[in-house]
């Protein structure tokens, strides 16, 4: 009896793994995939104020006052072909995820004025300077595309652009905090609705990431930073191949 019992135990654990095996071939055969060209579109703009106090020991006072606005536009040049695959609990994954022959152009322009007073014998004035647009301009970048998590669309870093941070101006002063601020792609997230993904019905269908983020700095200097990023990725369903 004790022999018959474990022979039967054999006999139900061999079942359980041909169904398992079963289910995975299965689940491989009915996996789904789709074909695209993909195009990016994007805004990025970061905008800030700040004011900054100096006191000498002699009770001269320095205010330090600026505003400034940067922002990046781009787009695709060319579509990059990307792959759709369905993956387990209702995810996507994306196979060669990468939007390249980026091109676009980058602006910065503010104004600063600065009063200085205080007793005798400080010195007194107000000064403001209204600085003029700084441009400078990129080509061949390019930014990563991934699903984190279901229904969920994100870009990654912009790379390949650094021009767009290399702005030197001794007119506009960008205080260091601010600069550290760095706005790019990934602030903004996207829907992702894997039916528009895997319906041959829809042959073409967008998807866009539209956010704001304002932080706030208080110490040495006083400001205030918002960020505002927009994209929007394009998808043209192609022929499987």
């Amino acid at each position: 009896m004790k022999r018959m019992r474990l022979l039967r135990l054999g006999v139900w654990a061999l079942l359980a793994c041909l169904l398992a095996s079963a289910g995975t071939s299965a689940y491989a055969a009915e996996q789904k995939q789709a074909l695209f060209k993909v195009t990016l579109s994007a805004t990025l703009t970061k905008e800030w104020t700040f004011t900054r106090i100096e006191e000498s020991e002699t009770d001269c006072v320095r205010t330090t006052r600026g505003s400034g606005r940067w922002q990046t536009k781009l787009s695709s040049k060319t579509a990059a072909r990307m792959r759709a695959i369905a993956v387990s609990n209702g995810r996507v994954r994306f196979s060669g995820a990468v939007v390249a022959a980026l091109a676009g152009t980058a602006a910065r322009s503010g104004l600063m004025t600065t009063i200085a007073g205080g007793p005798a014998p400080c010195e007194r004035f107000s000064r403001t300077a209204r600085c003029g647009q700084e441009r400078r301009t990129f080509r061949r970048a390019s930014a990563s595309v991934a699903s984190p998590r279901r229904g969920i669309l994100r870009l990654g870093r912009l790379r390949g652009a650094d021009s767009i941070r290399s702005f030197r101006s001794t007119c506009l002063e960008e205080p260091s905090d601010i600069r550290a601020i760095r706005t790019d792609l990934p602030l903004a997230t996207g829907p992702l609705d894997s039916r528009d993904v895997f319906d041959p019905n829809v042959p073409r269908w967008f998807v866009t990431g539209d956010t704001e983020q304002v932080t706030t700095l208080e110490g040495e200097i006083d400001g205030r930073v918002t960020e505002r990023v927009r994209w929007t990725l394009n998808f043209t369903r192609l022929a499987p191949s």
